[in-house]
């Protein structure tokens, strides 16, 4: 019963202090609020994927060539049948291929992205579907293979949501799929996928020799109570066997060859898991503000009831009983926040997935889950501590030497309570600098970033991709390259078309080839797995498109064709790492040994195939068009117009070349480059917003305790003007002592910044390189808002009048 009278006499006190009460909840729920919309979006993307059981057990196998010091997400059959053999620490596991669909639906042409998966692939992520079924393992058979389960998104919106859609047949590249099954809203893996179709692999796929042939995603799942570390034990005892197998001389061994996993959570976040990390440490430092802030405020705010403490103590209040009280209070208003952080929080934090860029956040769902409820509530427990436990014990030390004769007129507060304060605000001005600190220096590379040269110019081209779909495009070099003809003839003739092209691999996005090679005259060693890079095709037209350098030599012609000698064109780096002062111009290379070899025609510019913060290129390859077979190509327009006014034409070059073919992904090449810095673009966004609240919540507290110190000085600064003192000294004096406070707290702060500025270089490219001048901006701008929250209070003690305070004394 105790508690509860502690209970109703903090919500009378409360009650009764209104401003005090909102002030202190605003506070606490701003930064219980952005804690809990970072982390929903946290335990979205890294912690528990919408849509998976039990994430934690599901791991994305890949394999690694050290010797090449390249990484692939992807594995090989055999790779894939090693792994599966782990049965101690392997519950099941799934192969996935990335397909594209056209959906030919009522005379219309419609591209899905889709997977091939192996019948596993469903159970893998514990996924089941809200209609039908999903595959069972007779229909992951080459023959068998003609069914298909709908994405969610994909049933609403180009079949209505109809169930009867169970048992329909429906034309995909030209050919006839049953939907058996639609998957629920949350799941969609690989991420973006509108339909999945059995894989339907043939034995041959397993074949020994099929093992560096990398083109599939595998995902695993664990048996319960099994780590991951497990998993990778097994595959390196796995390596080990190959290695052995192959022998001294074998590729596997001179390469470096390994299989290795990756958690699911950690693979499937990508780009996002450095951002995300930054501002869940930035909201931390903003709920330490907060905290900070609202501890000063209830230091003043217990130092006008020291009368009330006093009678109390001397009617025999413990010190324990007066924290007990002060701590209900904190409580009361932490519990208030908590709970509006607990509404806000997720919906902050679908707000922020918005922001994402869709490349980052498609497929996460932001949920109101118990792990979100119970952090939020964890949150606001820490910062009532935080906030009320370091008041609530000074004030129950002070009462110690509390007598009644304290609680008189002046009521003036211990030394002890005003270093407190400080310390409270001197940390305010500390972390306030050191986001400001941050955000200059992630506006500074980012601004240093989008300078970069990718190596083409992509302002005023707009690119579109084809998927060939039908049996009449596959392995058929004649009849995509006629196909790739006519649409570049109809593009050519087209208003508002400067120039059109083809490739197979376009810059800054996921169409990426790569592979060894030979060079003749250059045989590889005992140890030298041999050369490697990534390889693309082209037309003769794309080097004008993309405004690439040509260096040395010249570029792919109409006349390079499938029945003419084999050429190829190389970039800058390939020439300097194959052939360093030398002329590569008529060198000759070939993909492997029973390849006719390719003569080196050219050499251009090296360009940067997927991401302005790094250069992550091995070389490239160009070869012509016409001489390779391909599953899609990429339609490249430039243009010095608006390029998006080209979609249409875009999209009718194709239908009048193919009705049966589609461009899917139309978008400017300008804006792919642009994405490539989303997640740092997104934490210069945010950085820059939970700056700003910590400028907010750091004047709050510098001005309430200069306000609150001037008051408690006021007779001083009167006797003072009445000893002659002019009103700019007294203002000058007030202003003094608030700067002060700001300088110890940037003097902190340089402390800090540097210690986050050294973490932060290890993980972001280009990261504070002019970390000077952002230091003393931020400086700049911590006097200044030390100066406007000091100056209030001075002009309130500088128009102090002697003449009434000598009579109060």
């Amino acid at each position: 019963m105790a508690f509860f009278g502690e209970v109703r006499l903090a919500l009378r006190r409360l009650v009764r202090e209104p401003g005090f009460a909102i002030m202190t909840i605003v506070i606490l729920t701003l930064a219980i609020g952005a804690n809990t919309a970072i982390f929903s979006v946290i335990h979205a993307v890294l912690i528990h994927p919408a849509g998976v059981d039990a994430p934690e057990r599901v791991a994305m196998l890949r394999t690694e060539y050290a010797n090449l010091g390249v990484k692939f997400p992807v594995v090989s059959v055999p790779d894939y049948a090693d792994a599966s053999s782990l049965k101690a620490q392997v519950e099941t596991s799934a192969l996935e291929q990335p397909i594209g669909y056209n959906l030919i639906q009522d005379g219309a042409t419609q591209h899905l992205d889709g997977a091939q998966v192996s019948w596993h692939w469903f159970s893998v992520f514990g996924a089941r579907p809200i209609l039908g079924r999903t595959f069972v393992e007779a229909e992951d058979h080459l023959g068998a293979d003609q069914e298909a389960v709908l994405s969610y998104g994909i049933w609403q919106n180009a079949f209505g949501g109809d169930p009867s859609v169970i048992g329909r047949t429906i034309t995909l590249n030209q050919k006839n799929y049953r939907v058996v099954g639609v998957m629920r809203s949350d799941f969609s893996w690989p991420r973006g996928v509108k339909i999945w179709t059995p894989l339907g692999l043939s034995p041959d796929a397993y074949d020994v020799q099929n093992r560096f042939n990398e083109n599939y995603y595998s995902a695993v799942r664990l048996r319960s109570g099994i780590k991951i570390e497990q998993l990778r034990a097994g595959l390196e005892q796995k390596t080990r066997e190959e290695h052995f197998t192959e022998g001294q001389a074998g590729f596997g061994l001179k390469s470096g060859w390994s299989m290795a996993a990756t958690p699911l959570t950690e693979f499937a976040a990508g780009p996002l898991r450095k951002p995300l990390y930054v501002l869940f440490g930035v909201v931390i430092l903003v709920l330490l503000i907060a905290a900070a802030n609202v501890a000063g405020l209830f230091l003043a705010r217990a130092s006008s009831r020291t009368r009330e403490f006093g009678i109390r103590t001397a009617l025999g209040a413990t010190a324990g009983r007066l924290v007990q009280q002060l701590m209900t209070e904190t409580v009361i208003l932490g519990s208030v926040a908590t709970a509006f952080g607990i509404l806000l929080g997720p919906i902050c934090g679908k707000l922020l997935l918005w922001v994402i860029p869709h490349s980052l956040a498609e497929g996460y769902v932001v949920e109101t889950s118990a792990e979100v409820l119970l952090f939020t509530a964890g949150v606001g427990l820490l910062t009532c501590l935080i906030a009320g436990m370091g008041p609530a014990i000074k004030q129950a030390i002070s009462q110690k030497r509390l007598n009644l004769h304290e609680g008189g007129r002046s009521m003036t507060t211990s030394v002890e309570k005003q270093r407190l304060r400080s310390l409270f605000v001197v940390s305010e001005v500390a972390l306030a600098f050191v986001l400001l600190v941050g955000t200059g220096m992630f506006l500074t590379s980012l601004k240093q970033l989008q300078q970069v040269n990718p190596g083409f110019n992509p302002h005023g081209i707009l690119a579109g991709t084809v998927y060939y779909a039908g049996d009449a495009y596959r392995d058929n070099q004649e009849h995509q390259t006629a196909f790739v003809t006519a649409v570049l003839n109809g593009l050519s003739g087209s208003p508002g078309v400067r120039s059109a092209a083809a490739t197979t691999s376009l810059p800054f996005s996921d169409q990426k080839g790569a592979g060894s090679f030979h060079i003749e005259g250059q045989p590889t060693t005992a140890n030298d797995p041999g050369p490697h890079s990534e390889l693309t095709t082209a037309t003769a037209n794309y080097l004008k498109v993309m405004q690439i350098p040509l260096l040395a030599g010249r570029w792919i012609s109409d006349s390079d064709r499938a029945n003419t000698a084999p050429v190829v064109v190389i970039d800058s780096r390939l020439a300097h790492k194959y052939w360093p002062n030398q002329n590569p111009i008529g060198q000759h290379l070939k993909l492997s040994s029973s390849d006719p070899w390719s003569t080196v025609v050219g050499e251009v510019e090296a360009v940067r195939p997927d991401s302005l913060e790094q250069d992550s290129g091995e070389g490239m390859r160009y070869y012509p068009y016409s001489q390779f077979p391909n599953e899609a190509t990429s339609f490249l327009i430039r243009t010095d117009k608006d390029p998006n006014e080209l979609t249409k034409t875009l999209q009718l070059a194709v239908s009048s070349a193919d009705p049966t073919q589609t461009a899917f992904d139309i978008s400017l090449l300008e804006s792919r480059v642009n994405d490539s810095l989303a997640s740092r673009r997104l934490v210069v966004w945010l950085l820059s917003a939970f700056a700003g609240l910590a400028l907010v919540l750091a004047l709050v507290g510098i001005y309430s305790l200069i306000h609150y110190v001037t008051m408690q000085r006021k007779n001083e600064f009167g006797i003072r003007m009445a000893l002659g003192a002019q009103r700019g000294q007294i203002l000058s004096l007030v202003m003094r002592g608030a700067l002060l406070w700001v300088g110890i707290g940037l003097a902190l702060g340089l402390v800090l910044s540097n210690i986050a500025t050294s973490t932060l270089r290890h993980f972001f490219t280009e990261f504070g390189p002019d970390a000077v001048s952002t230091s003393m901006l931020a400086m700049a701008i911590m006097i200044i808002v030390g100066a406007i929250a000091g100056l209030a209070p001075a002009r309130q003690a500088a128009s102090v009048d002697p003449a009434t305070i000598l009579r109060s004394e």
